[in-house]
């Protein structure tokens, strides 16, 4: 399996995101990064493949559980009804 190693705007453009903020995220730990240097000034670099499971974690985490927005509807529903 080849892993793309991206640099901050391409990494940016899969996300659809300004390389400014993904590059701040990457300086806060909220994205998954590799630096590369040392000092203040590192490059930043990023692996595609773990920027989408990223996102798909952070998809994920946004979604109730199916059961759980079933359970809701229908107690709001018994409750309209009542």
């Amino acid at each position: 399996m080849a892993h793309h190693l991206l640099d901050a705007r391409e990494a940016a453009e899969v996300l659809r995101m300004d390389s400014r903020t993904l590059i701040r995220w990457a300086r806060l730990g909220q994205v998954p990064a590799h630096p590369l240097g040392e000092g203040k000034r590192k490059l930043w670099r990023f692996l595609e493949h773990e920027l989408l499971a990223w996102v798909e974690a952070r998809e994920s985490e946004k979604m109730p559980p199916k059961t759980a927005t079933i359970t809701v509807a229908i107690g709001a529903h018994a409750r309209r009804s009542a």
